[in-house]
């Protein structure tokens, strides 16, 4: 066989010491494949497999690198020699990770089960991923992995696995952004968002969810609702803090007073149920609006409430992230109340009173 022939002819150059020559020698197998590529499970393919892989592991990362760009592309690359390139350090290994057809879901979970983040971001790129592919990517992956999967929209992704970024993107603003931009992020998943989420983020939701049949809508909101207060409602605080509350109703004492008390003396449970009650906002919006960093939640909320300037300002400078020179911030985050025009907060609460209502 005249190609086999001529491989063997420039294998036994390969005896040559020096690692210039023997990159030459990679190049000019390389070239033989690509002049007549084989067929799959094939002998050559086998024995181009073997030489290839040999010539891979004798030369240095750059020429292993620009191996790895010609074959990344190419359908019938040698499946041995694809798995070693693609389990390389990463500047070798990106291209083949990134669009190797030759590599399969078994493989590609393999990888993914131990590989680097930057293996797993490279995974995450390719034009098509898989939902279990998808689902490994996001267990293992850090934010900036698990958000280059969510941009691409050619990664299937489950309800389940939005629900674990969604969880996720309660305290990391990398995930929130990719996720409201994704186009089939479901309607209860962006219904999560809206309670965590900053305002410029809060008004995209805002305008797809006007662009979505109430009916859904409410169905997406009732679907958010049950799960994050499904974490609350295990919490057996919350019982005795709705008694609480209510003892201080009837005695007229639910007020802004006894908000700042609780907020203060870290009565947390108490705090939330208080809030919701006053502010007409379901338990996991009156919790993430203190718990959270961005301080527009618990703006928006207290503006359409009714509460005056003071009363936000000391909720927000007692909240549990506050810290010891949290009050050095007043005079700032009066003015940042000043500016929320009621029409804002208005817009934003409508959906996270609709969840309160659908709950009733």
């Amino acid at each position: 066989m005249a190609v086999v022939s001529k491989l063997n002819n420039l294998v036994a150059l390969a005896k040559e010491k020096s690692s210039e020559r023997r990159r030459t020698l990679l190049r000019e197998v390389t070239d033989l494949f690509f002049d007549e590529p084989p067929g799959r499970d094939t002998e050559v393919s086998r024995h181009f497999d073997d030489v290839l892989s040999a010539l891979a592991e004798q030369t240095a990362q750059e020429a292993r690198a620009e191996l790895s760009e010609r074959f990344a592309d190419a359908p019938l690359a040698p499946k041995g020699l694809v798995l070693k390139l693609a389990q390389d350090a990463i500047e070798v290994a990106a291209p083949i990770l990134a669009k190797s057809s030759v590599l399969d879901e078994k493989d590609l979970l393999s990888i993914a089960e131990t590989g680097e983040q930057t293996h797993l971001k490279a995974i995450s790129q390719r034009e098509s991923v898989s939902e279990r592919l998808s689902d490994t990517i996001v267990r293992r992956g850090d934010d900036h992995t698990v958000a280059t999967l969510v941009r691409n929209e050619g990664a299937q992704i489950s309800h389940q696995t939005f629900e674990v970024v969604s969880e996720r993107a309660e305290t990391s603003s990398v995930l929130q952004e990719p996720l409201i931009e994704r186009p089939d992020t479901p309607n209860d998943i962006l219904a999560d968002l809206m309670l965590t989420v900053e305002n410029r983020l809060r008004e995209r939701i805002v305008d797809r969810f006007n662009e979505v049949d109430p009916a859904v809508l409410e169905q997406a909101m009732e679907a958010s609702r049950q799960r994050l207060s499904a974490r609350l409602e295990e919490d057996r605080e919350v019982e005795e803090a709705r008694k609480y509350i209510r003892s201080q109703q009837v005695r007229r004492k639910l007020d802004g007073t006894l908000l700042a008390r609780l907020l203060r003396e870290r009565e947390h449970i108490r705090f939330y149920v208080g809030f919701s009650e006053m502010t007409g906002v379901d338990l996991v919006a009156a919790r993430r609006a203190i718990e959270q960093e961005c301080i527009d939640p618990l703006a928006l909320i207290c503006k359409a409430a009714g509460f005056d300037k003071a009363l936000f300002v000391t909720l927000a400078v007692l909240r549990g992230s506050a810290n010891a020179e949290a009050f050095n911030d007043a005079k700032e985050l009066g003015q940042l109340y000043n500016r929320i025009t009621l029409e804002d907060s208005e817009r934003a609460m409508r959906f996270w009173r609709m969840r309160r209502d659908v709950a009733a």
